[in-house]
């Protein structure tokens, strides 16, 4: 059963300043956003935690599903 993750609402122009800048920097706005907030949070993308989760690679395809 997969957990339930809190998924807050950003503001939208917080979105819209995310875009255009994530846009400028030919990247994809969710690992800028990632980007930003680790900065900001004084974390490196490789930093541990206690609960960390690997960020997602975002060129890859879709994840595979292992077969039931």
């Amino acid at each position: 059963m997969p957990r339930s993750l809190y998924t807050p609402r950003l503001s939208d122009h917080v979105v819209r300043a995310l875009y255009r800048e994530a846009k400028q920097r030919r990247m994809p706005m969710t690992r800028l956003a990632d980007e930003l907030i680790l900065q900001s949070l004084d974390m490196s993308p490789t930093a541990s935690c206690l609960v960390r989760e690997e960020p997602p690679d975002y060129h890859a395809g879709p994840p595979d599903r292992e077969a039931a």
